[in-house]
C-alpha cells in the first residue's frame, strides 16, 4: 500500500485535487475531519483545550468555538505548539487505525489530506508529498471572491502558513493551479498515474508490472475494457485481449508468459475464474506478500460500477472484489 500525503496553502486548490484523487480511486484520509473527530464535545481532548486556553472557547452547546480558539492561537507560536500537542497524538492513533483498516481491506493508494502537512507534521513519514500550488496573489484573490475577505484578512491568512516557495522542493508532485480546471485536472491525473503505478509496484514488493489479461464473452463487450488497456497499455505493460468461453481464456493462459491477473466483464467472470482453475493457477500462492496483482487494478476498478467488470486472479490468497470497492456505476474518463 502507498501512503501518500496531499497539502496545499489555503485557496491554492487542494480540496478540488482531493475530490479528482478521490472519483478516480484513490483512498482519502481527511484530517480536517480527524480534528473535528478528535474535538467532539464529551472528548478527552476538548476538556484538554478547554483547560489549556479557557472556557470561553467553548459555545453555548459545549462544542469548540473555532472562531474563539482561532483568535487566541493566531500569531502566537507558543499557542499554537500547545494546541497542537492536544489535539495532534489522539489525530495520529485514529489516522493509524484508518491506514491499518485500509491496509487489511486491499486498498493500494491512500491520499491523506493536510493542510499544514509542512507546520505540523513530517512530511518523511509518508511515501510521497503531492503539493497543490497558486501564487499568492491569485490565492488573495480567490479568497476574496470565494469568502468575501478584505486584502487584509486575505493576507494575514496567506502569511499564517508556510511559503509554498519552501515546500516545493521537499515534494514530489508540484501541481500548478494557476489556469483553468480543465488544466488543473490534467496535471492532477498525470500526477495520479503515476501514484497508481508507483502503488502497483510496492504491491509487486518492487517487482516491475508484467501481463494483464482482458477477457469478453463477446465481442460487443470489449469496448468496456478499452480505458483499462490503454491505461496499462501506456504503463508499459503487455496487455492481451481474449473473447470468448473458458476454453479460449484457458489458452490463453497457456500462452508463453502467462498473465497475472485478468479483467473480465461480468458476464466472462465465470469463464474467466473456470479457466484459471483449469489452468491450475489456484493454490500456488501462500501469503498475501506473494500476490502477483501486477497493476492495483483494484484501484483502477473502482470508478466502475459493481456488476461491469470484475477482477480474476491466481489463488484464494489475493483479497475477492466486493460490492463496496465499486462506489459509481460510472466507467472510467
Amino acid at each position: 500500500m502507498l501512503n501518500v500525503a496531499l497539502t496545499g496553502n489555503i485557496a491554492a486548490g487542494k480540496s478540488t485535487v482531493v475530490a479528482l484523487f478521490q472519483r478516480w480511486g484513490a483512498t482519502i484520509i481527511d484530517a480536517d475531519a480527524l480534528v473535528r473527530e478528535a474535538q467532539a464535545p464529551g472528548g478527552d481532548v476538548l476538556a484538554a483545550i478547554a483547560r489549556r486556553f479557557g472556557a470561553d472557547v467553548l459555545a453555548s452547546d459545549g462544542s469548540l468555538d473555532r472562531a474563539a480558539l482561532r483568535g487566541k492561537v493566531m500569531g502566537d507560536q507558543a499557542a499554537l505548539d500547545a494546541l497542537n500537542q492536544i489535539v495532534h497524538p489522539a489525530v495520529r492513533r485514529r489516522r493509524d487505525e484508518l491506514l491499518r483498516e485500509a491496509r487489511e481491506g486491499g486498498d493500494l493508494l491512500v491520499v491523506n489530506d493536510i493542510p499544514l502537512l509542512f507546520e505540523a507534521l513530517d512530511p518523511t513519514q509518508f511515501d510521497g508529498v503531492v503539493l497543490v500550488d497558486a501564487s499568492a496573489a491569485l490565492r488573495r484573490t480567490r479568497l476574496r471572491a470565494m469568502r468575501g475577505l478584505s486584502n487584509d484578512e486575505a493576507d494575514r491568512m496567506i502569511a499564517a502558513q508556510m511559503p509554498a516557495e519552501r515546500k516545493r522542493a521537499k515534494s514530489d508532485f508540484v501541481i500548478e493551479n494557476e489556469g483553468s480546471l480543465k488544466q488543473l485536472e490534467r496535471q492532477a491525473r498525470a500526477a495520479f498515474d503515476e501514484l497508481r503505478h508507483r502503488a502497483a509496484v510496492a504491491a509487486l514488493g518492487g517487482r516491475p508490472a508484467r501481463v494483464l489479461l482482458l477477457a469478453a464473452a463477446r465481442a460487443r463487450e470489449q469496448p468496456t475494457l478499452n480505458p483499462i488497456a490503454a491505461r496499462y497499455a501506456d504503463a508499459g505493460l503487455a496487455v492481451r485481449r481474449v473473447t470468448g468461453d473458458a476454453a479460449a481464456i484457458e489458452k490463453a493462459l497457456s500462452q508463453p508468459a502467462p498473465p497475472d491477473a485478468i479483467v473480465a466483464t461480468a458476464a466472462a467472470a465465470p469463464a474467466a475464474e473456470q479457466a484459471w482453475a483449469r489452468a491450475g493457477r489456484p493454490g500456488v500462492l501462500t501469503s498475501l506478500s506473494d500476490d502477483p496483482d501486477p497493476v492495483a487494478v483494484r484501484l483502477d476498478l473502482r470508478p466502475w460500477g459493481a456488476g461491469r467488470v470484475r477482477l480474476v486472479e491466481p489463488g484464494a490468497a489475493g483479497l475477492a472484489p466486493r460490492s463496496d470497492l465499486f462506489p459509481s456505476a460510472n466507467p472510467l474518463p
